[in-house]
Parts: C-alpha cells; structure tokens; sequence
C-alpha cells in the first residue's frame, strides 16, 4: 500500500526557556537495522535487514512522520505507522526528553511483519535522541510494550539466516522465541542452536534495560538505589482504603450469598481472610491485591445469577432492558467520575502527572460501558436464546467490574495520589503543556494500533460488535483519545486528555501486540483471555514489575515523591503472587500487567518533567 508522512504537532515548548537553554536533544540521524520475514511474491518464504532511517532533533516545531512512499507491500504501512509509533513513545519515555519540543521522523523502504520491529526501532530512536554510537552487526527482532518489556515475534528462524547472510555477529530475541517454528523445515528449530551452526550469537533479553548495553556499551536503566517505599502518609491511607474496600468486599459476599455458588463463595471468603492477616501484618499491597480478586469474583458471579434468574421470572427482553437501565446509570457515574478526578486544585506536579494513570480505572470503565450502551440498544443477533443468555451474563458480569472500579478502585487510586504529595510547584499552564506532549504520542501510538488492527482483522471481524471484546472498548474511546492531539486550555483539561491518551495507548498495544506477551482473546473480565503461554505472561509481569522498582527507588532517591507508582507495584504484586500457579493465573497476571504498563509511564512521566519543569 501507499502511505504518505502523518504529522503529529505537540504543544508548545513544555516549559522550556525561549532561549534555548533546556536541555536539548541535538540533530541526529542514525540507520538502524530491523529484520523481518514474510512471503515473497511468489508465495515462498522472504527474508532480509530493513536499514530504517531515524532523525530526531528538539525544535519549536515539535513533528511526527513516517516516510512510507517507496512501501508496496500490502498492509506495510499499517505495521509501519503501528511500529514506528510505539517507538517513539517508548524511547521517548525512556530518555526523558520532553516530546512537545521533539521532532522524529523515520524513513523506511522495505516490508515488516506486523510489530515485531517495535523492539528494534524503540532502541534506535534511545540511540539516536542520547546520540549513543550503536555497535556494528547486531540486530534484534521483538515487540515492544509501554513499560519496555520485548515480546515474543514469530519467524525468528528466518530473522537469523537473514543475520547470518548479511554478517551479524550477535542476534537478539525475546524470551519465548528460543525454540521457533521454521517455514523452511516445517518443525520447530533451536534458535540459539541454529544461530551458531551460521556463526551468530543468539542471546535472550526481557527488555529494553538489558538489549540497550548490547548495542552501545551503555544503560538506560538508572543507577540502583534504596528500594522506594511509600512514604508514611502514603502508607496510612494504603492500609485505611485497604480496609474500607475489604470491609466492603466482605458486605458484598454476605448480601449476595444466596446468589453465589458454595464453592466460589468459600473460596472467596478464604481470599478475604487471607487478605485481612496479610493487612495486620502491614502488607497491605499484597491485602489489596486479593480484596480486588474477591470483589471482582463476588460481582461477577452474583451479577451471572441475577440476570439469569430475571430472564426465568420475567424473561429475556425485560432482562436485557433492565442491564441496559443499569449500564447507562453506571456510564453516568463513570462520566461524573472522570470530571470529578481530574480537578487539579491543591495538589502539585508529580500528583498532577500520577492523576491520568490514578484516573484509568474510570476512563477504561467509560469505555467499557460505552460500548456496552451501544451493543445493548442494537436488535440480539444471536438467534438461539440460550446462548443470548450466556452472552447477556457475560455483559452484566463484565458490567459489575466497571461498577467497582468507579465506586472503589477509582476513587481509591486518586487517594493515593493526593496521599504521596509533591515537592514541585511548577505553574499550570506549564504543566499542561507538557501533559499535552505525552499524550499526543500516546494518542497517536493508540490510534495507529487500532488502525493496524483494523488493517489485519479485516472490515468484517473488526466490525464485529461483541460488548465483551477490547476492540469496541478502544473504537468508543477513539474520539477523546484522538482529540488529546489537540493542545488542551487548561490543566485540569490536559490531565483529561492524559488519562484519555494513557488508557487509549494501553487498549491498543494490549489488542495488536497482545499475544507476544501471552496474551489472545482480547476480551474484558473473565475473558480477558482464552488461551495465553504462561512464561510469556509471566515474564512480562516480572519484567515490568522490576523495571517499575528500577525507577521508583531512583525517583525516590533524587526526591521525587513516588507514592503511587510504589503502591501500583505493591497491589499489583499482590494480585499476581496470589494467583500464580492457580487455574485463574491469567486473570491476576492480566490486571498486573496493565497496572504495570500504567506504573511504568507515571514514573517516566514524572522524571521527564523533573528534567524540564524543574
């Protein structure tokens, strides 16, 4: 396809000095390799090195482009745009450059498959904003996810002859590639084997901290320091939230007894003790992990039942309108939320920037409930009734999740914001035009995402309306996510758009790159996925996590209040220590993952802007 360069224009110079005196990202541009694999013209498998141009520079004309003219092959400019859009959000992220003063432009010629050069591109938009001299023959191949884990790609057999005929002497991969399948033999092949038998080194890296060093001799990861620990009015309202949710959780289980199977409601109340020793004993990170298990379990089971014993009673028409009433109450809720959350007054720069992460759970439960509006007002095209049934249970469990992230979890999270504090005072309007900056990148990351989704699944699967998939989550959000392009007039408004930007990032590296981190399904609750690898998962979760303590300890230690990306750490931990090894490892893992991804961001955010807000 023929794709043409897409502008994406910041806002203004995020702070800095009109003489310059910020710092600076000088003109650079580099030619960095990215491999690929497909099919050739004649169907037969293709290989080869990608050199891809990147130039960067700080400008008073802030700019995002992709030169896709010389791109022929069909659907390479959706993976491109998708590619190149992830990684200059990531290494942006990374270097802490200020992206409302940045311009990056990126030339490419030659095919890619899907986002597997995420990866590749992310350390060769670091290299080329720090001016980092990139080592000779070595190459990588992987996606890449908002907190810098690398995922898993296929072709990799390919990617390696491909290596070895153009002289690379050290191959990258991520973790879950080293046994890959090979179109050339049809059976799996030993990657690591088959790179010495062609005299290139293959090694595993998890994420961008240990693929950076390979190929510059330098570290993105900060230096280590004290582990961070929430300070001592964070921890008081962790354990105060933390009880006031368990109590809740607990009042939840004895209202809705009758509606829950015995099994699940044992279980559940074990989950609930367990929880409630763990916060006497101060860990109320690992308390609030489980209360957020429970609850979720308590309101989805309980909301199966009532639904099911409505259609009996009354039946199914009168079923579906009464969750129709409920789920638009709830959007109504989630959209006083989200005004009410995103008010800036008293607090100062490092809450100002922890708000968006804090403000997900009402933005993804606005989402949620959106598209649940819109399925619930079509006509069932479902014919067989019984199956209408399970999928209306689906709807109304799914429903009870958003109910208890805008009337707990939500406000629970903005607690802890406005708990950790903040240091810096730094004058609103210069705090939302650099809010405007990052969101712009994510806004457009998300929408290239979507777009490449939308690009391989095909007009007639992408369209499919199903209120319990991820994909009419981000088509609902699209409009406000988009528009966080736009410079915001406000700050209370540019945290909006921030949060709007964030979630929308987040929904669509999770649909298009989804199943390199163990992810597939894309569906929301206990759908979140129908089959998934266990070690890519949980190599995605443990990887985040460690990367979160990397930079909260080094934040902390310079003086930044880091409270809430610390208790995102601690619950998160919580929830995925509590069901690893379980028949429900996945759905733990799932909310880990993302509280991480959100995590990761808030505190790259926050060190940007120590950078240039002062």
């Amino acid at each position: 396809m023929l794709a043409t360069g897409a502008a994406l224009i910041g806002a203004g110079c995020g702070g800095g000095d009109a003489d310059g005196s910020w710092w600076q990202v000088p003109p650079t541009s580099i030619t960095f390799p990215v491999p690929w694999a497909g099919t050739g013209p004649d169907g037969s498998p293709a290989q080869g090195i990608e050199p891809a141009g990147i130039r960067v520079q700080a400008t008073q004309e802030p700019s995002f482009s992709v030169n896709l003219e010389d791109i022929k092959a069909k659907g390479a400019g959706a993976q491109w745009q998708a590619s190149t859009a992830a990684a200059a959000t990531v290494a942006t992220l990374f270097t802490g450059a200020d992206p409302s003063t940045l311009s990056i432009g990126y030339e490419i010629t030659g095919p890619i498959d899907g986002p597997s050069g995420g990866a590749a591109l992310t350390l060769g938009t670091v290299a080329a904003i720090r001016g980092d001299a990139v080592k000779p023959k070595v190459l990588m191949t992987g996606t890449i996810a908002p907190d810098g884990t690398i995922g898993k790609v296929g072709l990799v057999p390919q990617k390696v002859r491909a290596a070895a005929r153009d002289g690379y002497r050290l191959f990258l991969i991520p973790v879950g590639t080293e046994v890959s399948f090979d179109d050339a033999t049809n059976r799996p092949v030993d990657v690591i084997a088959l790179g010495r038998s062609l005299g290139v080194r293959v090694e595993v890296v998890r994420d961008i901290n240990e693929a950076y060093p390979l190929f510059t001799g330098k570290t993105i990861a900060p230096p280590v320091a004290r582990p961070a620990i929430l300070g001592p009015s964070s921890a008081a309202v962790a354990a105060r939230t933390t009880r006031a949710t368990l109590r809740a959780a607990r009042a939840d289980l004895a209202r809705s007894a009758a509606l829950i199977p015995a099994a699940t409601r044992a279980d559940v109340a074990t989950e609930l003790d367990v929880a409630e020793a763990a916060l006497r004993r101060g860990q109320a990170g690992q308390a609030y992990g489980r209360v957020v298990d429970a609850t979720y379990r308590i309101g989805r089971s309980s909301a199966r039942t009532r639904v099911r014993q409505m259609a009996r009673e009354k039946g199914i028409v009168a079923a579906r309108q009464a969750l129709a009433d409920d789920v638009a109450a709830l959007l109504k809720q989630a959209d006083a939320l989200v005004a009410a959350q995103s008010d800036p007054t008293g607090m100062r720069v490092e809450q100002w920037l922890s708000l968006p992460s804090a403000m997900g759970w009402a933005v993804y439960a606005q989402g949620v409930l959106q598209a649940m509006n819109t399925a619930l007002q079509e006509p069932p095209s479902i014919p067989d009734e019984a199956e209408r049934l399970a999928r209306l249970a689906d709807i109304a469990a799914v429903a009870e999740d958003q109910r208890a992230s805008i009337e707990r979890f939500g406000p629970d999270a903005v607690a802890m914001v406005k708990a950790s504090g903040s240091r810096t005072a730094v004058p609103e309007d210069q705090a939302a035009e650099f809010l405007d900056g990052y969101s712009t990148f994510l806004s457009r990351a998300g929408g290239d995402s979507r777009r490449l989704y939308e690009t391989q699944a095909g007009p007639g699967d992408a369209a499919a309306p199903d209120a319990t998939d991820i994909y009419p989550v981000l088509v609902e959000l699209s409009d406000e996510a988009e528009a966080a392009a736009e410079s915001a007039g406000s700050l209370r408004e540019a945290i909006v758009m921030s949060a709007y930007a964030t979630t929308y990032y987040v929904l669509g590296t999770t649909l298009v790159s989804g199943s390199a981190y163990g992810l597939s399904g894309f569906g929301l609750g206990e759908e979140t996925s129908r089959a998934y690898a266990p070690g890519l998962l949980r190599n995605a979760v443990e990887s985040g996590e460690r990367i979160i303590a990397e930079w909260t300890a080094f934040l902390q230690w310079t003086g930044q209040n880091m409270g809430y990306p610390v208790w995102q750490r601690d619950w998160s931990q919580g929830i995925y220590q509590a069901l690893r090894g379980t028949g429900r490892e996945e759905s733990g893992a799932t909310i880990a993952l993302n509280e991480v991804w959100y995590a990761v961001m808030n505190n790259l955010i926050v060190r940007s802007a120590s950078l240039h807000l002062g």
